[in-house]
């Protein structure tokens, strides 16, 4: 079945099939944390919303991590998955003093902010969210890119080509903006970042092109006015 087979709004294909990948991936361990760990991270994130009332608990929630956070990484979840916008430096800073690692606060807010995307998309087309898989065997790869240094972030960040090596070339190609290379620490992260937003906004390809549509009945324009005004609601810094 597919993954929003109970919607009585049609879903596009592709936007479908990368949710549905996302899903999938939590199965397996990521950069830094097992499987276990990255669904617990979702699973806190979850219920941080419930206790704040933007999100209705489902019925069937899935698979439960029986893993326990530490309660720094519990802290950081919570705020990310409620407030965002009281982040700032020293709330970073403060986590990284009480054990996380940069690289672990990278892909705690990767994580956090995908998965409260598709959250909040499930009650946007008005189902229940959707229940989160069982977790595989298997180690985090622990891969830390040599070439990210602190550019404009408090976390390090890679460079674009050629300061950032080879591997920015794979992962940016020519070239990234700033706000896109954020995560850019756990390349894991950035990657499934960037695939989203590939779909769910537009082709980077065609970023430049402002007469370019990319969904059914919105225009570049429109698309862009909207993407504007939650952000403000938001109070998205950026």
């Amino acid at each position: 079945m597919s993954l929003y087979a109970d919607s009585s709004y049609p879903v596009r294909t592709d936007i479908e099939n990368i949710h549905s990948d996302q899903f999938d991936q939590l199965r397996a361990p990521g950069t830094w944390g097992t499987s276990k760990q990255r669904l617990a991270i979702i699973n806190e994130a979850r219920q941080s919303a419930y206790r704040a009332g933007t999100l209705e608990k489902p019925i069937n929630p899935g698979i439960v991590s029986d893993f326990e956070l530490s309660g720094v990484a519990r802290r950081v979840v919570g705020r990310l998955a409620v407030s965002p916008k009281d982040m700032d430096q020293q709330f970073y800073n403060e986590a990284i003093e009480d054990g996380l690692s940069d690289a672990q606060y990278v892909e705690i807010v990767g994580l956090v902010s995908r998965f409260t995307c598709f959250d909040v998309f499930a009650r946007g087309i008005d189902i229940p969210l959707r229940p989160l898989p069982s977790a595989n065997s298997g180690l985090p790869s622990k891969k830390r890119p040599k070439e990210a240094v602190v550019e404009k972030a408090w976390v390090p960040t890679i460079p674009n080509f050629p300061e950032g090596g080879e591997i920015s070339r794979v992962l940016f190609g020519p070239w990234q903006p700033y706000i896109m290379r954020g995560l850019s620490l756990v390349p894991e992260e950035f990657s499934a970042h960037f695939n989203l937003e590939e779909i769910q906004y537009m082709p980077s390809a065609h970023f430049l092109e402002f007469d370019y549509q990319h969904h059914e009945g919105l225009t570049r324009p429109q698309v862009e006015i909207v993407a504007a005004r939650v952000s403000a609601l938001n109070e998205c810094f950026y």
